[in-house]
């Protein structure tokens, strides 16, 4: 016990006395890694032109600008940078350092869902979707959700199979909504599950269970879904955060 209390002491001197030149060295440090980072992105490597505008954009190593993480997200970009274009399209969309601007942003959704970002292929479904930075096309719509649905994506998981109950861009296909929101909803998607708890309570496209339907609306509600309290609440259902989560539906 000595010995541990003994090392401790030593180890938190040399801590201490090295505090100081260490505090002033890690700012050579931090100008050091952006120095060597643009030498590279100066010489055209697309990944450290892409690291470069992750710097700049969350202020990383060296202080936030926006515009220098447009310019270097646009280098890389420029040369097939599929995460590059995702990152300028976000900037594009949300207006960030720049005026917002759907048309660029949905070309550079465009080209890094091409290379098959799937965030890129979600945002591309709902520009599509609203006719965001492009004219609406609920064909091409279904077609990005679908693809980034069988990514995993719970989001779109939920929206495509909004679009199958609507037949909107599709078929109508409960069959297929149902296997959709199922998907969605064993990844807490608190929409799902309270749209899927919906079809179980009014038996629409699916066999009434009023039970799977409680369930459903509890975990919908325990994920978020506020919609699903005023459910419960219709049919009596107290206590609501202290149900268990329990297994849903195949």
């Amino acid at each position: 016990m000595k010995k541990i209390i003994f090392v401790a002491i030593i180890n938190t001197a040399i801590l201490t006395s090295t505090a100081i030149s260490a505090e002033s060295s890690m700012g050579d440090m931090k100008e050091k890694a952006v120095k060597a980072a643009i030498e590279k992105a100066e010489g055209g490597d697309a990944s450290s032109q892409f690291a470069l505008g992750g710097f700049y954009y969350h202020g990383i190593v060296t202080k936030q600008d926006y515009s220098k993480a447009i310019f270097w997200f646009d280098k890389a970009a420029k040369q097939g940078h599929d995460k590059a274009e995702f990152n300028l399209g976000c900037m594009y969309y949300d207006g960030k350092g720049t005026p917002k601007d759907f048309v660029k942003a949905f070309d550079l959704f465009k080209k890094s869902a091409e290379q098959g970002d799937a965030k890129a292929q979600l945002y591309m479904a709902d520009m599509y979707y609203n006719g965001n930075g492009t004219k609406q096309d609920y064909q091409k719509s279904f077609y990005w959700y679908k693809k980034t649905a069988d990514s995993g994506y719970p989001k779109a998981q939920h929206e495509v199979a909004k679009m199958y109950r609507a037949g909107l861009g599709t078929n109508k296909d409960m069959a297929k909504a149902k296997e959709y929101l199922n998907k969605a909803s064993k990844q807490n998607c608190g929409d799902a599950q309270y749209d899927l708890g919906k079809m179980y309570l009014v038996g629409d496209g699916v066999e009434k269970n009023a039970e799977e339907a409680k369930v459903l609306m509890q975990n919908a509600y325990l994920n978020g879904n506020k919609d699903a309290k005023i459910i419960l609440d219709e049919n009596k259902q107290e206590t609501l955060p202290t149900y268990e989560i329990k297994q849903l539906p195949q």
